[in-house]
C-alpha cells in the first residue's frame, strides 16, 4: 500500500477551526470554495447515435387494422347528477362480514401471511361488490388485519365526500389471535 498526503497552505476564515477545514479538505478532496455536490460526481457522457429506433403503432387507437383512420366517437352529455341506484351499505356489510368470517376463522397472526391475505381479501370483496352493479360508482376497498395483543386500535380515513351520493360500508371480525376490519368506499363518478 502506498499512502500519499498533500499539504496545502491556506488560512481559515475568522471563527473557523483550521484543523477542521483541513480535515474537510482531505475528506472531500476539494479546495475551499470549490463546487461540492451532495450526491456524487457524475462524469459527463456524450450520447452517440447507435442503431435505429422502432416505433410500434400496434395499439394506436387512431388507426384500425386496415390502416384507415377511425372516426372519433362523441358522446352526448347525460346531465345526470344522481346515480340510477344509490350505493346501499346494508347490502355490502353482509358481504364483507361473510368474506372475513370464512377466510379468517381459526387463523393465527403471521405478518407475512396476513399482509398477503389482506390484499387478496380486499380484491375478493371489491369483486363481489362490483357484481352488484352499482353504476357510475368507483369503489375503494381496504382490509386491515392485525394481531390481538391486549392493545387498542383506531382505524380512520378521510375523503373529499359528497354526502348525498357517496357512501361506505364497514364490517369487522375478531377471534382470539387476530382482528380484521374491511371497508368499502363508494364514490359517485359524474
Amino acid at each position: 500500500m502506498v499512502f500519499s498526503s498533500q499539504i496545502h497552505h491556506f488560512s481559515a476564515p475568522q471563527g473557523f477551526n483550521t484543523a477542521a477545514l483541513l480535515l474537510l479538505y482531505t475528506m472531500t478532496g476539494k479546495a475551499l470554495g470549490a463546487k461540492v455536490s451532495s450526491f456524487f460526481d457524475i462524469p459527463e457522457k456524450r450520447v452517440h447515435a447507435a442503431g435505429s429506433s422502432v416505433i410500434s403503432y400496434a395499439c394506436d387507437p387512431i388507426h384500425d387494422d386496415t390502416g384507415r383512420s377511425m372516426k372519433k366517437v362523441f358522446y352526448e352529455n347525460t346531465y345526470q347528477l344522481d346515480p340510477p341506484a344509490k350505493f346501499r351499505a346494508d347490502k355490502i356489510t353482509p358481504i364483507i362480514e361473510g368474506i372475513l368470517q370464512t377466510n379468517l376463522e381459526g387463523r393465527k397472526y403471521d405478518p407475512i401471511e396476513c399482509s398477503l391475505l389482506s390484499k387478496s381479501l380486499s380484491e375478493e370483496i371489491k369483486h363481489r361488490v362490483k357484481e352488484l352493479n352499482f353504476k357510475r360508482y368507483k369503489t375503494v376497498c381496504t382490509v386491515t388485519i392485525g394481531q390481538k395483543n391486549d392493545q387498542g386500535v383506531r382505524i380512520g380515513s378521510r375523503y373529499l365526500w359528497d354526502h348525498d351520493r357517496d357512501n361506505y360500508a364497514a364490517a369487522s371480525f375478531h377471534n382470539k389471535h387476530i382482528f380484521a376490519v374491511g371497508t368499502v368506499y363508494a364514490v359517485y363518478f359524474e
